[in-house]
């Protein structure tokens, strides 16, 4: 095959070097099957169809200029539809010395489709390019616009900083005590410093999940300001998921303990995932403490994994109250709290949920939820590999 001369006859007027390509291995990819002569590319403009692009394998067509209609002497025509959404927008065209056989064309066809599909995405590429370049010119535009308001927002942004510093502090400040209730409780609890009876394990137990409440509710706050300010940055490392659902778990232990509550687990998945260690320890933990806090006295919580070949999937399912299917979208925004007779009893800052949603999509993951009324909820998580 003779590239020098393929290459001067291909028309390529529009300078579109892609679209030319696109063509270009097309019907070199028909010529390699069907010694064909001659290969054109028409597209509709308005009634008429225009030729876009045409290429020449012998030196009789190197300066023909076809149509769709005329008929060449001692050669044989093969057309067939360039079809997008139904819609014929083009026409191939094949020229060849030697009649063109049923398996001839219909290999034609298919090889015609498949690079259709292809012009086809170039074009709605190019569209998209277009409309980029709109939207950019429209961005400058906005942003002399945008720098006024920056001036007049200065103070805003100061007044948000002292308050995101104050959020900091009070939380610093109101976790250090915290902690150290926690620590002290779970030691007796532990029966670190001697035995307790039954009343003196009850208070404990009561004094430890009721600082590990509150001590959710604080992070809660300083987490949902780190997210707003873009502050939060992933460590994403390889850990063991089950390892780390354990260890929330032990920590929950007290507030299962209290409501009578079963924790089953069954974990299917036993390999390592790419996860930021504390912020997935944060997600369990906020599920997981969700399930506990909703569930009803005396009942089990269960919770499990499992993979297929490209993601990992968590789930938590509670037999508690449930969620109406209207409140399961809303249960992710920021400060819902679901008005009925059970979600009363309980006291939340409405954000568990919302920062749950956000560190899982961090993680490039998803979250959603089943539920019905008094049957319980369970939450599904799915991460890649």
């Amino acid at each position: 095959m003779n590239e020098s001369l393929i290459n001067s006859a291909f028309l390529n007027e529009s300078n579109n070097k892609d679209l030319y390509e696109i063509c270009y291995q097309c019907f070199c990819e028909i010529k390699k099957s069907i010694d064909i002569s001659f290969g054109a590319l028409f597209y509709k403009n308005s009634k008429k169809y225009e030729l876009k692009q045409k290429i020449s394998f012998i030196k009789e067509f190197k300066n023909y200029i076809p149509d769709l209609t005329n008929k060449e002497k001692d050669f044989f025509r093969f057309k067939t539809p360039f079809i997008v959404h139904g819609a014929t927008i083009g026409y191939f065209l094949f020229i060849k010395k030697t009649y063109f056989k049923n398996s001839e064309k219909e290999t034609v066809k298919k090889l015609c489709f498949e690079y259709a599909n292809k012009i086809k995405d170039f074009e709605i590429s190019k569209i998209f390019k277009n409309q980029l370049n709109i939207l950019q010119n429209a961005i400058l535009e906005n942003n002399k616009m945008t720098r006024l308001l920056e001036e007049q927002n200065e103070k805003l942004i100061e007044t948000d900083k002292i308050r995101s510093k104050f959020l900091a502090n009070v939380s610093h400040e109101l976790r250090t005590p915290l902690n150290s209730i926690i620590g002290f409780s779970t030691a007796l609890k532990d029966e670190m410093i001697g035995e307790l009876n039954d009343r003196q394990k009850n208070y404990t137990n009561k004094i430890l999940s009721s600082a590990i409440h509150l001590t959710g509710l604080i992070n809660d706050i300083l987490d949902m300001t780190k997210i707003e300010s873009g502050a939060i940055k992933l460590n994403i490392q390889k850990n063991y998921p089950e390892e780390i659902i354990k260890e929330v778990i032990n920590i929950l232990e007290p507030l299962a303990y209290e409501k009578n509550i079963e924790i089953e687990t069954d974990f299917k998945f036993k390999g390592m995932l790419s996860v930021d260690f504390i912020k997935f320890r944060q997600i369990m933990y906020n599920l997981i403490g969700n399930a506990i806090k909703f569930s009803h006295k005396n009942s089990k919580i269960k919770i499990s994994s499992n993979s297929n070949k490209d993601r990992v999937v968590f789930k938590v399912k509670d037999f508690g109250i449930g969620i109406k299917k209207a409140d399961q979208k809303r249960i992710f925004d920021k400060f819902v709290q679901l008005d009925n007779i059970y979600t009363k009893t309980y006291s939340s800052t409405g954000l568990g949920l919302t920062i749950t949603k956000e560190l899982v999509k961090m993680h490039g993951g998803e979250i959603t939820v089943k539920s019905q009324i008094d049957k319980g909820a369970e939450f599904i998580l799915s991460f890649k590999k």
